[in-house]
């Protein structure tokens, strides 16, 4: 293959690689909130993605049918990985006006992309077993009640350790982001430890402005 063959498919693969794995989490996590929801329990997950997808979803919540509102779900995880990638470089550009000695050779967006979603795997382990539980009856497994679950049709008692299991994947996957973020970032530890709260801040700012907004066309058109 040549080089501007592989310019061009390396992106590609780096951006599909994003997508599939927070397409994972995103059902993850669907089914963590969807059995916490019976008995109120859920916490929310450490990591700033998760963290931006709840408020993406909550902002431009949708009064649609369940099917609608679980795809509304999984997209919010897409962009919330966009947008923590866009608020770090927003965040840090702003600090190198302040301090042109914090210039650096940025790595690619889409490599950094697909890192960061990388470190989001451990968050993503458990779906599968979820589903298999959500169907699971004094019978055996069906998929009928796993989907009925799924859109809150059916009712389930939460296990006393699924919080602690998810929250504890939630520390894994922030410090596997940091470690991310340290090597797409390479600034020194005292930037970043102003860096990274800051990009926090407008993380959660974009993600509360941008759901709000895009909530006006999304009602008019779905509800």
């Amino acid at each position: 293959m040549s080089t501007p063959e592989r310019k061009v498919r390396r992106p590609l693969v780096e951006v599909g690689l994003a997508v599939a794995i927070w397409l994972a989490v995103g059902f993850s996590l669907g089914w963590y909130y969807t059995f916490t929801y019976y008995g109120r329990a859920g916490w929310p997950m450490p990591s700033p993605e998760p963290c931006a997808a709840i408020l993406l979803y909550y902002f431009s919540v949708l009064n649609v049918a369940t099917e609608l509102q679980a795809v509304h779900w999984m997209i919010t995880f897409q962009c919330a990985g966009v947008l923590w990638l866009v608020s770090l470089r927003i965040t840090l550009r702003f600090m190198k006006r302040r301090n042109p000695a914090l210039a650096f050779e940025e790595v690619p967006f889409t490599r950094t992309l697909s890192r960061f979603s990388l470190a989001a795997i451990p968050l993503a382990l458990p779906g599968p077993w979820m589903a298999y539980l959500a169907g699971l009856q004094d019978e055996g497994f069906t998929w009928a009640h796993m989907i009925a679950v799924a859109l809150r049709r059916g009712n389930l008692s939460p296990r006393a350790w699924l919080t602690p299991l998810y929250f504890g994947l939630g520390l894994v996957a922030l410090v596997l982001g940091f470690l991310a973020y340290r090597k797409a970032f390479p600034v020194p530890v005292t930037t970043a430890c102003r860096h990274y709260p800051a990009s926090l801040a407008v993380l959660t700012c974009l993600s509360c402005v941008i759901a709000a907004i895009a909530a006006f066309p999304l009602r008019f058109w779905l509800e």
